[in-house]
């Protein structure tokens, strides 16, 4: 199954196992690789369990592919890019980064409605969260989230799930949503990223004399905002990742 471009889960998990070492992977070699009962690992491929995001990253390090591959993202596993913050931190990054900085903190009635709102357009009646779900993995009480929670509030900040996943493309993603506050704190948000008839140097020219002159001790953070930018990682077909963050939650 694919939507958006995201095979789903039990799909990967079967293109990985299919032919490893010239043979298919047993469920009870996965299983005893990353410490799970077979039968569990069979659910799994069957897609009649979901894993947590710690099955995904013991997966993943196992069948050596980063876990963001799970969910649409990189395969190769580049040490910068695995997960060095935690769930929490990066979650709370979003709900912190992603809205303009004029409106309040998205609300826990707001997410959950975002949520069941997507899971109409999916037809899907239990693509839900609860706000003490997502209470619980903003204060860090769940370590350890199912992956369509992750996905699920990855949708709700347009964000791609990879997000969660991958480090790299997280940093890379909330320098340019701070590159956008303190556009937007500037006043000169619509000025810049509004006008499709300048070449990106242009922009970023623009954009840099702006801060100097408006902001100097924002002129850092805007550069290297710039900088990640011009070298943001690839997905696997090619194309610069991360690009639906940019907006935001409105």
């Amino acid at each position: 199954m694919v939507e958006n471009g995201i095979r789903s889960f039990p799909a990967v998990l079967q293109q990985l196992c299919a032919n490893t070492d010239g043979q298919p992977m047993s469920n009870v070699k996965l299983a005893q690789a990353i410490g799970v009962s077979h039968s569990y690992i069979a659910q799994l491929r069957r897609g009649t369990r979901e894993p947590t995001l710690a099955t995904v990253e013991a997966l993943a390090e196992f069948l050596n592919v980063h876990p963001a591959y799970f969910v649409g993202g990189r395969r190769d596993r580049a040490p910068r890019s695995l997960s060095q913050r935690s769930f929490r931190e990066k979650l709370n990054t979003l709900f912190d980064l992603a809205r303009h900085p004029e409106k309040n903190e998205l609300t826990l009635d707001a997410a959950v409605a975002a949520v069941r709102e997507r899971g109409k357009e999916r037809g899907d009646t239990n693509w839900t969260i609860s706000p003490s779900t997502i209470i619980d993995l903003r204060s860090g009480k769940n370590t350890n989230p199912r992956l369509r929670h992750v996905i699920m509030l990855a949708e709700v900040f347009h964000s791609p799930p990879a997000y969660f996943l991958d480090e790299e493309l997280a940093e890379q993603m909330d320098s340019q949503l701070r590159f956008h506050r303190t556009m937007a704190e500037l006043g000169i948000e619509k000025v810049v990223t509004r006008a499709p008839e300048l070449t990106e140097e242009v922009r970023d020219s623009l954009v840099r004399t702006l801060v100097k002159a408006l902001k100097p001790e924002a002129a850092d953070a805007v550069e290297e905002a710039l900088t990640r930018s011009a070298r943001a990682p690839e997905t696997p077909d090619g194309q610069p990742s991360g690009g639906t963050a940019h907006g935001g939650v409105t």
